[in-house]
């Protein structure tokens, strides 16, 4: 019986197969090969989907300044964890004039679907290459660029932070429950070059100092780079105990490190800058004026990726954004008067509403 019924099934399978393959003449063969076309074309397609956007950072300068280009690291490797992309960074070091020739390295090398790049001293490097590359794709942080196909770039809006600093620093300088504060109503402001986007960060700090108190008074002195931390620490020491200030914000990236140790060394107190710094001196440095690079990076890329972002355009991203603001943490709320706390509140929601108005240039 089993032998009789597999010789039947045998029989089956030989008419049918003699069936299939006398339909079209070949066709059988043919059918048979599409699906391992197919399956080739799928596998295609999921090493495609699997392939990572690859992103360069190029710094000009280098990474532990607690401030800018930290800041532009972080969104970065937010991105790398969240958005599933792979980073490259390259530090061009404290020489400028090596600037231009490693981040045209990075370019040529065709290695990066995107690179970020930021500050103004890379703002014409990167207009030229940009055109000499026009495949390249930039996200530039921190200057304004327009019309270049290639190029998004975002800046921040570092006048209105800097009115918060500014109006800040007037309250500290005049209370009376900071036992550094002397009654002088004189405040600092240290920069790192004296150009003109560090420039916008005094005006805007004076003003929120003078709609505070007209009286009080700025003392400004300019590092020349933004490397040099002893010559920072050292114009710093002099504002502290020469000049009557008792408070500094510090606007010169890794140079700025050094003002904030001279407040911890004079006993006086500095408002940092781009990154929370009020870790790095705690119970001197009472604040930071925040420039949230690393959101507007990890914005960008998201944007990148699902195709939305404005290329040949610049944003500006102000405190409403969320682009700027002041460091409010634990030691903020620790070291800070609460009359001064509650009025920094208040002045914020003012500037947010349009109620106070910043004079821009």
């Amino acid at each position: 019986m089993k032998k009789s019924l597999l010789g039947k099934i045998g029989a089956s399978l030989l008419i049918l197969s003699m069936a299939l393959t006398g339909c079209g003449g070949g066709s059988g063969a043919d059918n048979a090969a599409k699906p391992k076309e197919a399956s080739k074309g799928d596998a295609k397609t999921d090493a495609s989907a699997e392939k990572k956007l690859s992103v360069g950072y190029y710094v000009s300068g280098n990474l532990g300044d607690s401030g800018f280009f930290d800041s532009a690291k972080e969104g970065l490797d937010k991105a790398e964890k969240e958005l599933g992309i792979e980073v490259k960074t390259v530090q061009g070091g404290a020489n400028q004039s090596d600037w231009p020739t490693g981040l045209e390295s990075m370019v040529a090398s065709k290695k990066y679907e995107v690179i970020v790049v930021g500050t103004s001293q890379m703002k014409e490097t990167t207009i030229d290459l940009a055109k000499r590359y026009p495949e390249q794709k930039f996200i530039y942080f921190d200057e304004t660029i327009t019309d270049v196909p290639n190029i998004y770039s975002v800046r921040y809006n570092q006048r209105e932070g800097s009115f918060l600093a500014g109006a800040f620093a007037a309250m500290v300088t005049t209370s009376t429950d900071l036992k550094a504060a002397n009654p002088d109503k004189t405040i600092g402001f240290l920069g790192g070059m004296d150009i003109p986007i560090i420039n916008d960060f005094k005006a805007g700090y004076e003003q929120g100092a003078q709609f505070i108190d007209p009286e009080v008074k700025v003392i400004s002195s300019f590092v020349g780079d933004f490397n040099n931390a002893p010559k920072g620490k050292e114009l710093s020491l002099a504002q502290y105990n020469s000049q009557n200030v008792d408070i500094i914000f510090t606007v010169a990236g890794p140079a700025g490190i050094g003002g904030l140790e001279a407040a911890k060394e004079s006993g006086k107190y500095a408002i940092g800058v781009n990154s929370n710094q009020n870790m790095v001196q705690p119970g001197h440095v009472l604040t930071s004026m925040l420039k949230n690079v690393g959101n507007s990076i990890y914005r960008a890329i998201d944007l990148y990726k699902k195709g939305d972002l404005p290329f040949g355009q610049n944003e500006s991203l102000g405190i409403y954004e969320e682009g700027v603001g002041l460091a409010k943490d634990d030691l903020y709320n620790e070291h800070v008067p609460q009359a001064i706390l509650d009025k920094m509140d208040e002045l914020q929601v003012k500037v947010v509403s349009g109620e106070i108005k910043i004079k821009q240039d």
